[in-house]
């Protein structure tokens, strides 16, 4: 495959992606339906996936002791009722804290993945600012290299995603992108250019790209550089339907 040099884009470093990416749809966080108590990210919503036979999406996080938490937010207000940060909660005590409305508490990767035992692709996003780019991604590395079925990684900050290709070159690593989070990402993340040039520095095997800006020049480029295309969060028929015209699978809320 031809580099792309309009956009700096190269094909994977090691052939093609691996079929599962695309050989069925991702629950975003689980299927998760917190009126019937089943909460994003939790044991609950993953045993869902898992019995509708869909892969999983899910947000990891550092404990205050160095362990992967399974948990989207920065803080347990949302989720658990406590204003508290996530990054001093240790693992064992994550573990008696329930979801608002559930009778789950917040899960390590290490027991979401036994749970898991390769029966459905699993997705890892690693949210770790580039400034804090190592430790999360070693805990998760380490957790990887014994675990049996198909598991990617991915990130919007690129340096977690190179830490990989560094570290851990066996292991399938995305790349997620959009310009609508610019106070977030910063400037060279939400625009074209610089998440082309982000791509070309962490060398990802696919991408994950917001629905809401699909397509669009990157996007193009992706495909034909011949990076697999996912796209995050598709809620609605004409997400589906824009997904199906323009990319190759789905993180998806509300089937």
């Amino acid at each position: 495959m031809r580099f792309l040099k309009s956009l700096n884009i190269a094909p994977p470093r090691h052939g093609a992606a691996p079929d599962w990416l695309t050989a069925q749809p991702f629950a975003h966080r689980g299927l998760h339906d917190s009126t019937k108590g089943i909460i994003e990210n939790s044991p609950s919503a993953f045993a869902q996936a898992i019995k509708a036979g869909c892969g999983i999406e899910l947000d990891v996080q550092l404990s205050a002791d160095g362990q992967a938490l399974v948990f989207h937010d920065d803080n347990l207000e949302r989720l658990v009722g406590l204003s508290r940060p996530l990054s001093t909660v240790t693992a064992d005590e994550a573990a008696t804290l329930r979801f608002t409305g559930s009778e789950d508490t917040i899960p390590t990767l290490a027991k979401v993945l036994a749970m898991v035992d390769g029966r459905v692709p699993v997705l890892v996003e690693i949210k770790s600012a580039p400034r804090a780019t190592g430790p999360l991604e070693l805990a998760v590395a380490k957790l990887l290299d014994d675990y049996p079925g198909p598991v990617a990684i991915m990130s919007f900050n690129p340096d977690s995603v190179a830490w990989f290709a560094d570290h851990r070159p066996q292991v399938t690593r995305g790349f997620i992108a959009s310009p609508r989070y610019r106070h977030e990402l910063g400037w060279r993340l939400s625009h074209v250019a610089g998440q082309a040039a982000a791509a070309a520095r962490c060398h990802p095997d696919f991408v994950a790209y917001d629905i809401r800006s699909i397509p669009n020049r990157f996007t193009r480029g992706v495909r034909t550089a011949g990076l697999p295309l996912l796209t995050w969060t598709v809620r609605s028929e004409s997400d589906h339907a824009r997904a199906a015209a323009h990319t190759d699978n789905v993180i998806f809320e509300h089937p």
